[in-house]
C-alpha cells in the first residue's frame, strides 16, 4: 500500500534555496484510477500534475490556485485546482487518440484567489511550441517573477522545485540554474528509488546537504454538489436557450467533469427557469 502523497520542505545548507519536493505517486494512482485517459493524455496529465502541484510551496494561508490549459495545437484542455491545505482536483480533455504535449500551442490561463480579495489574481500566458514539463518554469519567471525552476522525475511519480529565497542587503546573487544543475543529477537518484516514505526521502536529501523543514500532505478532493450541478445548468440554460427536457426526457444527468459523480437534476430543481423548456 502507498503511503499518502505529500510535499516536502527543505532548506539548503548555505540557506540560499529552499527545495520542495513532491512524493506523488498515490495521487496520481488515484488520477489514474478516476480518469479514463489513453497512453499519450496520462503522460500529459502526469507531467502537468507532478509540476503544477509544486506550487502548492508557495501558496500562502487561504489562497486557492487555478492552473488552466487551453491548447490549440494539439487540441485539449487542462485544469488543476488546489488550496493552501494540500487538496487538489485536475482533469484532462481530448479527442486526440495520441496526444503528444511536448509542442503545446495555445495559452495558459492562471487564477488565484486571495483571501479577503475582492476580485482574485488573473495572468494569462501566450504558449507556442512549448512542452507541458517547461509550462510551470515560465508561469514561475514570467507571473511569479521568482528565482525558481521544477524538474519531473521520468522514473517515479515525484518532482521537485528549486527556489531561491530572498537575498539579504549584503548577500551576493547565486545563479539559479549552476545551483539547478548541481542539485537535479543528486535529486534523480534519489528518485529512480521511488521512496513514499517521508523518513526516508528525508535521510536521503541530508545527505546531498538539505535540511528538513516542514511537510504537508496532498491529496485528491472534489467539492463539487448537487447544488453546484444545478447553478451550471441555470448558466447553460441563460446563455444557450436549449431545451434540455421534454415529456421523454425528465431527468437530465449531469456528470462532474473532475470526479466523475453523477448528478440527476430535474425540471423542477431549476426552479424559475423552468419555463425557459416549453
Amino acid at each position: 500500500m502507498l503511503n499518502q502523497s505529500r510535499l516536502l520542505t527543505y532548506i539548503s545548507q548555505d540557506k540560499k534555496f529552499a527545495l520542495y519536493f513532491l512524493e506523488g505517486q498515490q495521487l496520481i494512482h488515484d488520477l489514474v484510477l478516476m480518469h479514463n485517459l489513453k497512453a499519450g493524455g496520462f503522460s500529459c496529465f502526469r507531467s502537468a500534475v507532478l509540476s503544477v502541484q509544486l506550487m502548492l510551496g508557495l501558496l500562502k494561508h487561504g489562497e486557492y490556485f487555478c492552473f488552466y490549459v487551453d491548447s490549440e495545437s494539439p487540441y485539449f484542455r487542462l485544469k488543476i485546482e488546489m488550496n493552501t491545505n494540500g487538496l487538489m482536483r485536475g482533469m484532462l480533455y481530448s479527442d486526440e487518440p495520441h496526444l503528444a504535449a511536448e509542442s503545446i500551442t495555445g495559452r495558459v490561463r492562471l487564477v488565484k484567489f486571495l483571501p479577503h480579495a475582492e476580485t482574485p489574481y488573473q495572468s494569462t500566458i501566450e504558449l507556442q511550441g512549448v512542452g507541458m514539463d517547461d509550462i510551470i518554469n515560465r508561469v514561475l519567471s514570467q507571473s511569479y517573477q521568482v528565482n525558481s525552476r521544477i524538474f519531473v522525475s521520468e522514473d517515479s511519480d515525484q518532482s521537485f522545485m528549486l527556489h531561491q529565497l530572498p537575498l539579504s542587503s549584503s548577500e551576493e546573487p547565486t545563479d539559479l540554474m549552476a545551483a539547478f544543475e548541481e542539485t537535479v543529477f543528486p535529486l534523480k537518484a534519489v528518485m529512480s528509488k521511488g521512496l513514499t516514505d517521508p523518513k526516508g526521502i528525508q535521510a536521503e536529501l541530508q545527505e546531498i546537504g538539505f535540511k528538513y523543514l516542514a511537510e504537508r500532505p496532498v491529496r485528491f478532493a472534489c467539492g463539487c454538489s448537487k447544488e453546484q450541478m444545478i447553478e451550471n445548468v441555470k448558466k447553460f440554460v441563460r446563455t444557450s436557450g436549449e431545451n434540455l427536457f421534454s415529456p421523454d426526457k425528465e431527468v437530465l444527468e449531469v456528470v462532474c467533469e473532475y470526479c466523475k459523480t453523477a448528478y440527476q437534476v430535474t425540471e423542477k430543481d431549476l426552479g424559475e427557469h423552468a419555463s425557459v423548456y416549453h
